[in-house]
């Protein structure tokens, strides 16, 4: 896989700031449907892909958000530096990417993330971060490499000390 500018990546990411918002309604209302499918035709089969509709839905129910977030943020307002520890886990046959920002005057943030574009090594990187919120979550953090955005809500880490 050739690894992409970090610029590339926000350019690939932009089309979908359009659906990006309201994908999981979408994925919710396929389930709905579904559902209905499943009691007019009495057949299970459509009834198996709701559920699998509603498990997307509401795991990824704060992707599209912070999608939208990470890209007006990187557009509109300046970084901050500080430092993200990249870790890998396998989970059945899937990679589970999982980044810790740290940066003086905050707690340490942990979340999950999905690479767009490149290909994470763990280790330590100093990175630019973007915040958003009173709480000061990161919403876009930048490596050298590529974009790490959280898939879901960032939390405090729970050793975390105030720098």
């Amino acid at each position: 896989m050739k690894t992409l500018s970090v610029e590339q990546q926000i350019a690939n990411l932009r089309p979908a700031l359009g659906i990006a918002g309201q994908i999981n309604r979408w994925f919710l209302g396929a389930a709905v449907l579904g559902a209905i499918a499943s009691l007019l035709f009495w057949n299970p089969l459509p009834l198996t892909f709701s559920l699998f509709f509603v498990i997307v839905g509401f795991s990824r129910r704060k992707l599209g958000p912070n999608l939208i977030a990470a890209i007006s943020a990187f557009d509109k307002e300046a970084p901050s530096w500080g430092e993200v520890s990249i870790t890998i886990t396998r989970w059945n046959a899937d990679n589970r990417y999982h980044g810790i920002v740290r940066e003086t005057g905050y707690p340490n943030w942990k979340y999950q993330f999905i690479p767009q574009g490149w290909r994470p090594v763990p280790g330590t990187y100093p990175a630019k971060i973007w915040r958003t919120g009173i709480d000061g979550r990161p919403i876009l953090t930048v490596v050298q490499e590529g974009i790490i955005i959280p898939t879901g809500d960032a939390r405090v880490e729970s050793d975390s000390i105030e720098n």
